[in-house]
């Protein structure tokens, strides 16, 4: 009895390592100082159900500019089923889907997102149906010196007299 048990554990284990990164998706790391995304099939139409995420890293001391040239993704109330999410130091920065902004979806448009810090998450879903042909987006990505001079770092400034910015830091 004890045999038949583990060998539908193992059976059950089996098909869970084999599904388990098809539900997970696709997850690509960047560390480039800039680049390109797409989303799947661009600049064809996007397939149903799909999950892709571009984890974006550049050096400390700088952060992730990203804009769209391109997009074009299904419209739902509050970006519910199809959206690109943008997510750096642990919050939201962004949800967007359709091609216009409305009173409660945001569309990127000329916009420019930045990262809070060093990384900018980017994660595209699908949805299991669109009834029109979308065809998704592409965004490119690059290295921005933060001016650590400019602004308060955890509520202080960051010298006591004055501060030189350089690429990638500062000092005082």
């Amino acid at each position: 009895m004890e045999t038949d048990g583990n060998a539908a554990g193992m059976r059950f284990c089996f098909l869970l390592l084999i599904l388990w990164p098809g539900m997970l998706g696709d997850v690509l790391q960047l560390d480039k100082m800039h680049g390109r995304i797409a989303s799947p099939d661009f600049p064809n139409v996007y397939p149903n159900s799909k999950e892709r995420i571009w984890n974006i890293t550049v050096p400390q001391g700088y952060a992730v500019r990203l804009y769209f040239t391109h997009f074009n993704l299904e419209l739902s109330y509050q970006c519910e089923y199809d959206y690109v999410k943008l997510n750096s130091g642990g919050k939201v920065v962004a949800t967007l889907c359709g091609q216009e902004s409305t009173d409660t979806e945001e569309a990127p448009g000329k916009k420019i997102y930045h990262s809070i810090d060093n990384n900018l998450a980017v994660t595209f879903r699908s949805d299991y149906s669109n009834e029109k042909q979308f065809t998704g987006f592409e965004a490119f990505y690059a290295a921005e010196d933060i001016d650590e001079c400019e602004g308060q770092l955890d509520g202080e400034l960051p010298c006591d007299h004055h501060c030189h910015n350089y690429l990638g830091g500062f000092y005082c």
